[in-house]
This record gives C-alpha cells, sequence and structure tokens, in this order.
C-alpha cells in the first residue's frame, strides 16, 4: 500500500497517471440519478502493473488487486476488454487491453466506474495489476417534513466514518438550474449556511467544502427534491488526521509536501513553493488530511525555523501524530 501512497497531489478534477496506465471513463453515479462530481478535491486512482513468469498451468494471465480507502464500496467487479467488447480472462491472448472496474456503493446506492487503459498481457507472463482507489462517499436521508410544500435540506462533511463532529468544516450548498451553472438560485428560507427550505424542483447542487484555505467542490448534478421531504446531505472524506503532538509551543503551522522533497532540498530546511500540499495553521488539533505519505516542515515561530519530520504516513479514518 505504502509504495502506492508514496506522494499527494492537490486534483483539479481527477488526474491520474502511474507508467503507462490511465484512467478514463469516470463515473460516479447515485441510482436515484444524481450524478456526482468533483473539482479541486483529494480523490485519485492510482495503478501499478507488474509481470512474473506464468506458470505452465496457470491459463489466467491476469491477476487484478482492488483496494479502497475508506468506505465506500460494498462490492467490485472488474471486466477485461479488447476494442470494447468482453474478453474472458481465462486463455485471454497476448496483447494490450483494457480494463473496467465497477463498485457498487455503500453509501446511497449506485455505482462508481472507471477505465484503466493499456492493461500489457505479455506472451508467457502473469500480468498483475494494482488499483487503489481514493474516493468520497455521499450520503443522503430523505424523511417526511412538514415545510409548507418546499423542500428542507441540510448538508454536513464528515472526515471519515468514526468522525462525525462537525467543528471546524462545513459542507456549505449552493443551488444551480439543472444543466445551468452561470447564476445561482436562492433558498426560499435560510436557518444557517448549511440548513434551509427550497422550492420542489431539479438542482444541481454545489457543495463546497473549505479545509485550511483551500476550496473543495463537490456537485450533485440532477438532484430532485420533492415538497415536505428533509433531505440531509453527508460527504464522508474517507480522510486522516494530522496533528503535531511534540510540545514546542513555538511550532505555529504544518507545512506538508509530498514524501521526499526534502530531499531535494540543500542548506537549512525551508519552506519549497511549488511542492507544497496543505499548510495547516492550527497544529495543534486534529486536521483534516487525504490519505498518503508526506515529509512535514514544521514551522516555528511563523518561521523563524523550519524543521523536517520525513515520510509522515496519514491513513484513512486514522489520526497521524507529528512530533
Amino acid at each position: 500500500m505504502k509504495r502506492l501512497l508514496s506522494a499527494f497531489v492537490f486534483l483539479t478534477g481527477l488526474i491520474f497517471s502511474l507508467q503507462a496506465q490511465t484512467v478514463s471513463d469516470y463515473s460516479y453515479k447515485l441510482d436515484n440519478g444524481i450524478v456526482v462530481k468533483t473539482e479541486h478535491c483529494w480523490n485519485q486512482v492510482w495503478v501499478q502493473q507488474a509481470y512474473s513468469p506464468l506458470n505452465a498451468t496457470d491459463k489466467t494471465p491476469l491477476s487484478v488487486g482492488i483496494v479502497t480507502l475508506g468506505d465506500i464500496k460494498s462490492s467490485t467487479s472488474f471486466k477485461l476488454l479488447s476494442s470494447g467488447k468482453e474478453v474472458r480472462l481465462a486463455g485471454a491472448a497476448p496483447g494490450t487491453y483494457d480494463l473496467k472496474l465497477t463498485f457498487k456503493l455503500s453509501g446511497k446506492p449506485g455505482t462508481l466506474s472507471f477505465i484503466v487503459k493499456n492493461v500489457l498481457i505479455k506472451p508467457a507472463a502473469k500480468t498483475t495489476v494494482n488499483v487503489t482507489l481514493y474516493d468520497y462517499q455521499i450520503l443522503i436521508d430523505e424523511t417526511p417534513a412538514s415545510a409548507g410544500g418546499l423542500a428542507t435540506y441540510e448538508s454536513n462533511v464528515n472526515r471519515c466514518k468514526s468522525n462525525t463532529v462537525q467543528d471546524i468544516y462545513y459542507s456549505v450548498p449552493t443551488f444551480y438550474a439543472k444543466g445551468n451553472h452561470d447564476a445561482a438560485i436562492p433558498p426560499d428560507q435560510t436557518t444557517s449556511k448549511t440548513k434551509g427550505k427550497i422550492k420542489p424542483g431539479t438542482y444541481d447542487v454545489l457543495l463546497t467544502i473549505g479545509i485550511s484555505g483551500q476550496s473543495q467542490l463537490v456537485w450533485l448534478e440532477n438532484f430532485q427534491f420533492k415538497p415536505d421531504i428533509n433531505y440531509k446531505v453527508g460527504v464522508n472524506l474517507n480522510a486522516g488526521g494530522i496533528t503535531y503532538t511534540g510540545g514546542n509551543k513555538d511550532v505555529k503551522a504544518l507545512q506538508l509536501y509530498p514524501a521526499g522533497s526534502s530531499a531535494r532540498q540543500t542548506g537549512p530546511a525551508a519552506p519549497i513553493k511549488n511542492l507544497e500540499t496543505i499548510k495547516y495553521d492550527n497544529p495543534a488539533i486534529s486536521n483534516c488530511c487525504s490519505p498518503g505519505t508526506y515529509d512535514v516542515l514544521l514551522n516555528f515561530g511563523n518561521g523563524t525555523k523550519y524543521e523536517w519530520r520525513k515520510n509522515i504516513a496519514v491513513n484513512s479514518g486514522n489520526k497521524t501524530e507529528v512530533k
């Protein structure tokens, strides 16, 4: 696992690349018709392809390993494709294929799927493809509500399944006409920045999640709101937490970089502007963090001194302590 999570990239949408594999046709749809799209979010797919000699009695030249980070799927399946058509795995001839992976969702029922391109099966070789998926879990509860013919809504964001406390992170909804994101539609009533009432109808809903000065955008397109129904919309980030526990009160910030960044620096420890992933200005709390392995720069006295802490691993659902 760690070799797949050796670096973190803050993404606009979804960017995938490792070796010759690319990921295409990424689709996240709920059974109720909602289409999930993201911008500037942490979700990623990692792919690794390796080869070994094929045993003479082995008729299956491809092995697929699938890992999901956090809570998102209830089941997984895959198909080997050639020119868009399914190919039987047993006895597949040498060549270049596509691999379609499909995940049944564990939150609101639906399906997430994508295609891994350029899967190479070599003569007399066993191809092993390891795929790791990290994405957010969408949770929507619908309950009757007396709202005078309006629909009521409330939104929340959870760092992970085991941490559902709404403390410093919020999921703020904005409503748009279906297919038209030019002008927001104001709710009919608001009781807070995350709760209110709106006319029944079908909307594209933008959830804005602010984490340490960065705004993540989760779109729930084609969201149908019915009269006198309360919609509780949750986003489980499947994230980890990171906090400073070294006891030095002069540490004023944690600055995170992809693992190995510190080795590229000569001279005293200092920020590397073009490589910084995220900065946490309140290091003593459990800051929400994407799974991955980082070099962490301790910021003393707001820039009077810096120190590196190397290869700090952050896992979904767990808190990582930096000393």
